[in-house]
């Protein structure tokens, strides 16, 4: 359940999750995070992308390139930590917990990047703010709750990729439905042309 929370978390903010798996270990000893995540250069690295992160999501049309290069490093991120968290036991237990993350951070990202990219089409800087502060507290609770309480926190994920991937299938549909009207509306004003110029 550790890997589904951590997985959703992953396709948000993906240096916060290595950064509280790393503060788990390091500090209070959590059994089912490798030793390795709380190492001091791993938090240090964590810890300064996690910054770059936060700051990086702020800015309006900045946060839609950093979602497109993130497109392949939060999926990645969650396989990873999916992982981390499987090897401990076995090879193929980690490779089937490595997909699970990888998932559940696609599913995440696709649904935050489909979002900020209408919340980008808006005019003012306000809303890009406010919905990606949005982000970092779902992300940050959902992080915590992942570490003390992971079933609980895998039951939410699960809620929260269903609603991702629906959020995203409505933001295809309603995208194709506007390009469709654009379309329609392109004809007749073409036709018209068409006939001033005869």
């Amino acid at each position: 359940m550790m890997t589904l929370s951590s997985g959703a978390v992953s396709g948000i903010r993906p240096y916060l999750m290595l950064f509280m798996l790393g503060i788990a270990d390091r500090f209070f000893q959590v059994g089912v995070v490798p030793d390795v995540m709380g190492r001091t250069d791993v938090l240090v690295i964590t810890g300064i992308l996690l910054v770059v992160d936060f700051l990086a999501d702020k800015v309006a049309f900045l946060d839609s390139v950093w979602d497109a290069i993130h497109t392949v490093v939060r999926p990645i991120a969650g396989g990873a930590i999916g992982f981390l968290l499987g090897g401990e036991t076995d090879t193929a237990n980690a490779v089937v917990l490595a997909a699970v993350g990888a998932f559940s951070a696609l599913s995440v990202h696709a649904a935050k990047a489909g979002t900020r990219a209408v919340v980008n089409a808006s005019p003012e800087p306000v809303s890009n703010v406010l919905v990606s502060t949005g982000e970092d507290i779902a992300a940050v609770v959902l992080a915590l709750v992942a570490v003390l309480l992971p079933i609980l926190a895998g039951a939410v994920a699960v809620i929260v990729i269903i609603g991702a991937i629906a959020g995203a299938f409505l933001l295809f549909r309603t995208a194709r439905r506007i390009r469709e009207r654009f379309r329609g509306s392109e004809a007749p004003a073409a036709r018209t042309a068409e006939a001033c110029m005869r």
